[in-house]
């Protein structure tokens, strides 16, 4: 029964601090930092919500960034442990972003073994890190941590035995307002002798990196033992950027190639594996800007993957780059038109006969956006909160509005909601008559849309406005994910199945590079415009990157029905030039991935012949892009090396790849 009653007890507490804590944040007039406890029995406990209870508390108040301690010291021993945990009240919206590293707990005076937790938020407002809670099977969407690193977190980071008679808890921490990260130069040169790569291996290469704790300006650089002649690839990148600073933009401001400041065209941000962040410098292999390209002037139409002249890197002894770390940053404004649309004010650069305060979105936090009049607006007809770009640039966050004064004087406020007309500015509508039921994309912090409107004032407060000011939180939302691309149903499957396809084999050599691209590869492929050549031959470079024509012929393969189908390449006089070794070999096929996707096409039973060895198999058909491919080789994508064993075919030999398609 002490048991049960234990329980009910506990789950009691946990959901009167729900309701609790907010209150008692929003009083606080700086975020107070405190250990949260309860112990076995729930009878040695403390949480930050007025009450008294037995023990003495020793809080922090936070004044930024920096190292902080904690304790609780109690009247009598508490026996075992239910949960702990570090807070900080009203964290959310005073310290949006911020995490949390715990460096050190004490319990009794001696240090305990701690590993790795994660900073999140239960309701939005206050700040935690979970030291001992069994009530969390999974980390939540919002969990973050300061080295933009969570795989390895978790909710119990203590032994609990170390917690069968306590005394006194003491916990030292700091608070970043950043992430903790380092910048690097990636590099290759054109025979891939001179690389560095931030991978833990050694280069011959003297590399100067960054430590990254917060926006600004940062120089990298590489100092090579011996000249790197000509260039392959490079990059600008950070470790766990994405992780660490979401959503951040790269701006290079500088460039050096052996001391020597040297010109380049606009580059993009983004990131090949959601991890590491990076601004390629010369990537040849990157032939469409990718979805998550973005910029710090939010243009990406001048944007590119090659931004400086190969030529310049003939023969680089240092390579140095100067740049900055910004933040993403939006802007809040009111919408407004009063009855006869003769007062209003929209953000699309045009003047309008009032004064517009608008406010700069950095993140989760309350900010303020107001509008004074000429004149006053007599009579509303619409009006809303907008976020200019809010959709791309915070992708899922929510707004609240929390207050409107109008000339003055606060009004009453009905339940809103966050929503956008066109995928890119966000809104919460104050009044809007055009709507008549909540749009699809209708969300709320608190996931309760019972009773949300378009219209949340009552008109008549809008009758004669000199100036209106409306107060808002802006809160963290998990990023929203479109939905995958419906199934192709039986009918679309068998219209798309009275279609001829094709089938064709590609190659890269790993020192010389020699190759033939995918078939729909913008610049190389079948259709290129500017060299419609290289898609039916094997071409190669020179030392001054001249295109070579290494001859060589190709059988590719059309397919309109089930059956074994081979497509192969073989090679001219040339070979494929001096290289032990493949980066790739695959098949390109413009069958529609969703065909194989969906179950309504197979393709298996993958070969591999090269010259006069022994057929191999290996199956691995991709069906991540809107063609499908078999790849054999592909040292830019595979985490491990394919279970083949081959040699490089010589001059006048061949390759080729046989496979199976079935369910036509």
């Amino acid at each position: 029964m002490k048991r049960v009653l234990a329980t009910i007890l506990s789950l009691a507490l946990i959901i009167g601090l729900l309701g609790v804590l907010p209150a008692v944040a929003e009083e606080a007039a700086a975020p107070v930092a405190y250990i949260m406890y309860a112990n076995a029995d729930w009878s040695s406990c403390f949480w930050m919500d007025g009450n008294e209870y037995p023990v003495k508390a020793t809080t922090a108040e936070i004044t930024g960034p920096g190292q902080y301690t904690v304790g609780l010291e109690f009247n009598e021993e508490a026996q075992g442990l239910a949960f702990t945990a570090l807070g900080i009240v009203n964290g959310e919206n005073l310290l949006p972003g911020y995490t949390i590293e715990i460096n050190a707990i004490r319990v009794n005076g001696e240090a305990i073994e701690v590993g790795k937790g994660y900073t999140s938020s239960d309701d939005g407002v206050e700040t935690r890190m979970n030291i001992y809670n069994e009530w969390v099977s999974e980390l939540p969407t919002d969990a973050r941590s300061f080295d933009g690193a969570i795989d390895d977190a978790s909710p119990i980071i203590v032994n609990k035995d170390d917690f069968a008679a306590v005394k006194s808890v003491e916990i030292d921490f700091t608070l970043h307002q950043f992430g903790v990260d380092r910048a690097y130069i990636m590099y290759a040169n054109a025979d891939w002798s001179s690389c560095f790569w931030m991978d833990g291996n050694e280069y011959p290469v003297t590399a100067t990196v960054a430590d990254i704790d917060g926006f600004g300006d940062y120089t990298v650089g590489l100092e090579f033992a011996e000249p790197a002649e000509g260039l392959a690839f490079t990059a600008l990148g950070i470790v766990k950027g994405e992780k660490t600073y979401p959503g951040a933009y790269i701006r290079i401001n500088t460039m050096r190639v052996n001391g020597e400041a040297i010109d380049f065209t606009k580059g993009y941000t983004s990131s090949d594996d959601g991890v590491e962040t990076r601004m390629n410098i010369y990537n040849e292999w990157v032939s469409e800007l990718p979805t998550d390209a973005r910029s710090f002037d939010g243009k990406l139409d001048d944007a590119a993957p090659i931004i400086v002249d190969k030529a310049l890197f003939a023969s680089v002894k240092s390579f140095e780059i100067d740049f900055s770390l910004l933040p993403v940053t939006d802007t809040a404004y009111i919408m407004y038109a009063n009855a006869d649309w003769s007062s209003c004010f929209w953000m699309d650069g045009n003047e309008y006969p009032v004064q517009a305060t608008t406010a700069e979105i950095t993140g989760p936090g309350e900010y303020t956006v107001g509008l004074e009049f000429n004149e006053e607006a007599q009579g509303l007809a619409f009006t809303a909160l907008g976020v200019v770009t809010g959709e791309k640039t915070f992708n899922g966050y929510f707004i609240d509005i929390t207050e409107i004064k109008v000339n003055g004087e606060p009004i009453a406020l009905g339940k809103g909601y966050t929503s956008s007309d066109d995928g890119v500015e966000m809104r919460e509508n104050i009044y809007n008559e055009w709507v008549s039921d909540l749009p699809a994309d209708a969300r709320r912090a608190d996931g309760d849309l019972e009773g949300a409107s378009p219209i949340i004032v009552d008109k008549e407060a809008f009758a004669s406005v000199k100036s209106v000011e409306i107060t808002f939180n802006f809160i963290y939302g998990k990023p929203v994910v479109k939905d995958a691309a419906a199934p192709l149903t039986q009918e679309e499957a068998d219209a798309l199945k009275q279609n001829t396809y094709n089938a064709y084999i590609g190659v890269q050599g790993k020192d010389t590079y020699v190759f033939r691209n995918s078939w729909d590869e913008a610049e190389y492929g079948r259709d290129s415009a500017e060299h419609p050549e290289f898609f039916g031959r094997l071409t190669g470079w020179d030392a001054d990157n001249n295109a070579v024509d290494y001859g060589g012929s190709f059988e590719d393969a059309q397919i309109s029905g089930d059956g074994e189908y081979t497509v192969s390449f073989t090679t001219g006089d040339m070979g494929m030039g001096e290289t032990a070794d493949y980066n790739m070999l695959f098949v390109s096929t413009d069958i529609p991935s969703a065909l194989v996707r969906d179950g309504y096409l197979t393709i298996d039973n993958v070969k591999v012949k090269f010259g006069a060895g022994a057929t191999q198999e290996y199956t691995e058909v991709d069906t991540e892009g809107e063609y499908v491919a078999i790849k054999i080789i592909d040292v830019y994508n595979q985490a491990e090396a394919p279970a083949i064993v081959y040699s490089v075919p010589g001059a006048n030999e061949t390759v080729s790849i046989t496979f199976t398609v079935s369910n036509w």
